[in-house]
């Protein structure tokens, strides 16, 4: 059994695969290019005995950009498959906390300026 200590959550379900519009349309994932350099939406799925308690079990955190661990497949029977990834993020890079896991769209201004302009 996998289990946080100290001041360390441990999440799943962490939000770097591709994207369906509510309209169907695909958005492929542009995670390791530079248009993926942006925050990311995790699961909680465990918290140390030093994290405030804001940061419940199942709740979602919007982390800033490079403050998470590299993902480890682990198994553990809390998991719905037995299996999964799992990332240790920092209480304080959570950008935001929400209930259930928003729509979000990723882009930075890489992606969002057409056109760059020079002096």
């Amino acid at each position: 059994m996998i289990k946080a200590i100290g001041d360390n959550l441990l999440c799943i379900d962490g939000d770097f695969g591709d994207q369906v519009t509510e309209t169907g349309i695909l958005i492929k994932s542009i995670d390791k290019k530079s248009q993926g350099i942006t925050s990311r939406w995790f699961k909680i799925f465990e918290r140390g005995p030093e994290v405030d308690s804001v940061f419940e079990i199942g709740k979602w955190v919007l982390v800033a950009y490079g403050r998470w661990t590299e993902g480890m497949e682990l198994e553990d029977d809390r998991f719905e498959d037995g299996v999964a990834k799992v990332w240790k993020v920092e209480p304080e890079s959570c950008l935001a906390i929400a209930d259930e896991k928003p729509d979000t769209f990723y882009y930075n201004s890489n992606v969002a300026t057409a056109e760059y302009k020079t002096r």
